[in-house]
């Protein structure tokens, strides 16, 4: 079993939920942790809580901005090298449910945190990593980056593309005979903020849209809401990704057992020439 402690460790989406969770676990196994989130205020509660218990480094970063991330790198350097990140920041959605009523706003937002978050992560954090032949990249995608969700669109488009940046940096690096390892989360329904996302809904992209007025858009929202309020606890996703870097395993699915086989039944149905089937909300 891989030795974790003294290692340095980057969480982004660190102040709260599944990032918080990962971040506590990884200052239990002894990790030096440097937190990165763009809620400034509950970034630095989350800091002075885990300081308490190890050594953290609490870092305000905009994970969709390339040179926030570059000084997120910088300064988690001064740790040592880093062996652990966690390419976690996520946002859900804002706006109107449907791919064509979702404003350009609301799609920009999502792609740049979701997807251009991992992106910038794995382009500053990998090429050190390399260089040294040693580290583990975590990328949070999603089960919807496995199974289609509708009123849904720039959420699931932004998951799909980080499990297929994910399956495709294992191959680059498993080809080039490195000893630097991925992993990517793909987690159901957890309990977290992440249904109250637009609270960091940035001024640069201007007003905040609208609400959906559509009843079968409310109906789904509030579901989801329900189902993540009753979700599994991030403490046991936390355990799951440290379990997943020490067997240096690509796939972690906390709820596998919920949706292995509607993941299975997707798959068939693209070989078989089906529609793809409905995910279930439960």
């Amino acid at each position: 079993m891989m030795d974790l402690s003294g290692k340095v460790a980057v969480v982004t989406g660190a102040a709260s939920g599944m990032g918080l969770a990962i971040a506590e676990k990884c200052v239990s196994e002894g990790m030096k942790v440097v937190l990165a989130d763009v809620e400034e205020d509950a970034l630095e509660l989350a800091a002075d809580r885990l300081a308490q218990r190890g050594t953290v480094l609490a870092v305000p970063t905009d994970v969709a901005v390339a040179e926030s991330v570059d000084e997120l790198r910088r300064q988690a350097e001064a740790f040592g090298p880093v062996h652990l990140v966690c390419n976690n920041a996520g946002v859900s959605g804002a706006g109107p449910g449907a791919a064509w009523e979702k404003p350009i706003s609301a799609w920009q937002w999502v792609l740049e945190v979701n997807l251009w978050g991992v992106i910038h992560g794995i382009r500053a954090f990998v090429p050190a990593m390399v260089e040294r032949d040693q580290g583990h990249i975590i990328n949070t995608a999603s089960i919807a980056g496995l199974i289609p969700f509708p009123f849904a669109s720039p959420y699931a488009a932004s998951k799909h593309a980080v499990v297929g940046i994910s399956v495709s940096l294992f191959h680059e690096l498993a080809l080039r005979g490195s000893h630097v390892h991925v992993s990517v989360l793909c987690p159901g329904w957890i309990r977290t903020r992440i249904v109250d996302a637009e609270r960091n809904w940035p001024d640069r992209l201007g007003p905040r849209p609208a609400s959906d007025s559509d009843p079968t858009a409310q109906m789904m929202e509030a579901m989801v809401r329900q189902l993540v309020d009753t979700g599994m606890d991030p403490a046991m996703v936390a355990e799951q990704v440290l379990d997943a870097v020490r067997a240096e395993r690509f796939w972690v699915l906390p709820n596998a057992d919920d949706f292995g086989p509607l993941i299975k039944d997707v798959a068939e149905s693209a070989v078989e020439g089906r529609n793809p089937p409905l995910a279930p909300l439960t």
